[in-house]
């Protein structure tokens, strides 16, 4: 089973040193591909009427009980955490053009009508390039040799047949490649600044 028993939240710090001790023996994901929620957006995620750890584990239970996929999209990425839904080390559902060669990073937020640079969607922006740079590093991967299905930062709409705006037209991948690439030289234990003294709660019903 892929789906972890008791998802959990990381600051980037936290998630470095997590990663830092997985192995993937088994399956060894080519690229990461970059998600939006959609639903819920960041304004429906920071209602402070709706813990976090509730809707990720909602999510979960949507995932596998009603769609009864064998896993999900990897880790979900908040204005204050870094959520793992999945197994990091075993492949998981996301995009169906490559689920088996990805790692799929969700950003929480319809980037089609909210901000990418400004207010709390910057702040999920960070964490997921953080997320996104600790496991390139780990990996080995680079985010800027792109070939479609092969290598580099894929964007869910890559999918043809998915029919998905994903991760929404306010994302623009080479300011994420760039993003990405300047954090990718910064010391995983520097990530800890980025995004991790933020304090909200919310929703995850998941898109990508």
């Amino acid at each position: 089973m892929r789906f972890l028993a008791e998802p959990k939240g990381y600051t980037p710090g936290e998630f470095a040193g997590f990663v830092e001790g997985l192995e993937w023996n088994d399956w060894r994901p080519k690229f990461v591909t970059l998600h939006n929620t959609g639903v819920p957006t960041l304004v429906e995620w920071l209602d402070p009427n709706h813990a976090a750890k509730q809707r990720i584990e909602g999510q979960k239970h949507y995932e596998r009980d009603i769609l009864h996929w064998h896993s999900g999209v990897h880790p979900f990425v908040a204005p204050n955490l870094i959520w793992n839904l999945c197994d990091l080390t075993k492949d998981g559902v996301s995009v169906s053009c490559w689920n088996h060669l990805t790692l799929g990073i969700e950003m929480i937020s319809d980037y089609a009508t909210e901000e990418f640079d400004s207010g709390a969607g910057a702040q999920v922006r960070d964490n997921a390039v953080a997320a996104m740079a600790i496991l390139h590093r780990r990996l080995g991967l680079r985010p800027d040799r792109y070939r479609l299905g092969l290598g580099g930062l894929h964007f869910h709409k890559e999918c043809g047949r998915d029919h998905h705006d994903c991760p929404g037209r306010n994302v623009v991948k080479a300011d994420v490649v760039a993003r990405l690439l300047k954090e990718m030289a910064v010391p995983d234990h520097a990530a800890v600044s980025q995004g991790a003294d933020q304090s909200t709660s919310g929703e995850s019903t998941c898109s990508g």
